[in-house]
C-alpha cells in the first residue's frame, strides 16, 4: 500500500530536532509521497520547503497564509510598503515556480477566527496570490476558517473572468459548502479531525466527496488522528485518516489510497518520473 500526504508542514519547528526519524516513520507507513507547505511571507521559508523537497524528494507548495497577510508590518502597516513588500513576495514565488517540485500556491485564504491580520488586507492578499497563481500556472491551496461565504465569494468573482483550480485544505465545512466547492470544480481535503468522536458533519463530508474528487491530509504537526490526539501530528499518522475515510465510505484503504493518489497528481498536476 503506498499512501500520499497532500498536506504537511514539515518546515515547522516542531520537526526541526527529529526531522530524519519523521520522514524514516512516514516512508515505512507506506507514506510514498508529501506535499510540505512553505506558507510564510520571507525567503527563508520558500528556500526551506525547497531544500526539504529536494533532500527527501518530496513536493512543495508556498504562498503567504491568511495569518500572515500584513507581511510583518503589524504596526509599521501602511500601503505603500505592504504594496512593495507583496509584490517582493510575488516576483520570489516567480522565481521559484519552475522548480519542478513546486506543484502549487498556498496555502492561502481568509481566517476570520484568529483574525491575526486585518480582513481587509487578508482579502488583498488573498486576492493577489490568486492572480500569481494563473500566471504561474498552479493549483491553489485553500484555507478558510469561519469564513466559508467571503471565500467562496472571492473566488466565485476571481473565477468569472479567469479560470482557477485547486483544493480546500482541512475543509470544516458542512455537505452543503461541499457541495459548493464541488461545483466549482475544487477538489476537497479531509483531515485527521475526521478521526475525532464530535465530528459527525466532517464524516459526512467525507462520505459525500466523489471519488474523483477527494484528497487527504495530516495539516502535521496540528490535527493529529485519534489515537495520537493532543499528540504532535507527523505523516505516519495518516494511516488512521484513510482507515476512518474507507470505513466511512465502506471501500479497501488500498482502492482509497490509490484513488487519492491519482486525485493529487490530476490537482497537482504531478508526474511521476
Amino acid at each position: 500500500m503506498r499512501l500520499i500526504d497532500t498536506h504537511l508542514h514539515l518546515s515547522a519547528s516542531d520537526f526541526k530536532s527529529d526531522l530524519n526519524e519523521v520522514i524514516e516513520r512516514a516512508r515505512n507507513s507506506g507514506v510514498e509521497y508529501m506535499i510540505t507547505i512553505g506558507s510564510g511571507y520571507g525567503a527563508e521559508n520558500y528556500d526551506e520547503a525547497i531544500s526539504i523537497s529536494e533532500s527527501y524528494n518530496l513536493f512543495f507548495a508556498t504562498g503567504v497564509h491568511p495569518h500572515d497577510a500584513d507581511l510583518g508590518l503589524k504596526d509599521r502597516w501602511n500601503v505603500e510598503d505592504y504594496r512593495s513588500r507583496l509584490e517582493g513576495i510575488v516576483e520570489d514565488i516567480k522565481r521559484i515556480s519552475s522548480n519542478r517540485r513546486m506543484v502549487g500556491i498556498g496555502e492561502i485564504g481568509l481566517d476570520f477566527y484568529y483574525d491575526l491580520s486585518p480582513r481587509d488586507v487578508q482579502k488583498s492578499t488573498f486576492l493577489r496570490f490568486l492572480q500569481l497563481s494563473t500566471e504561474v500556472r498552479k493549483p491553489v491551496i485553500i484555507h478558510s476558517r469561519d469564513s466559508f461565504g467571503e471565500t467562496i465569494g472571492i473566488l466565485r468573482d476571481f473565477s468569472g473572468s479567469v479560470p482557477i483550480r485547486g483544493v480546500f485544505h482541512c475543509f470544516s465545512g458542512d455537505v452543503e459548502q461541499a457541495g459548493q466547492v464541488l461545483d466549482m470544480g475544487f477538489y476537497i481535503s479531509i483531515p485527521g479531525i475526521v478521526t475525532f468522536k464530535r465530528a459527525e458533519t466532517m464524516r459526512e463530508v467525507a462520505r459525500y466527496i466523489p471519488e474523483d474528487r477527494l484528497l487527504i491530509e495530516t495539516d502535521a504537526p496540528f490535527l493529529a488522528p485519534v489515537p495520537y490526539r493532543g499528540k504532535r501530528n507527523e505523516p505516519s499518522y495518516i494511516v488512521e485518516t484513510y482507515k476512518m475515510v474507507a470505513d466511512i465510505r465502506n471501500v479497501s484503504i488500498d482502492s482509497l489510497a490509490e484513488s487519492v493518489i491519482r486525485n493529487s497528481f490530476m490537482c497537482f498536476d504531478i508526474r511521476e518520473d
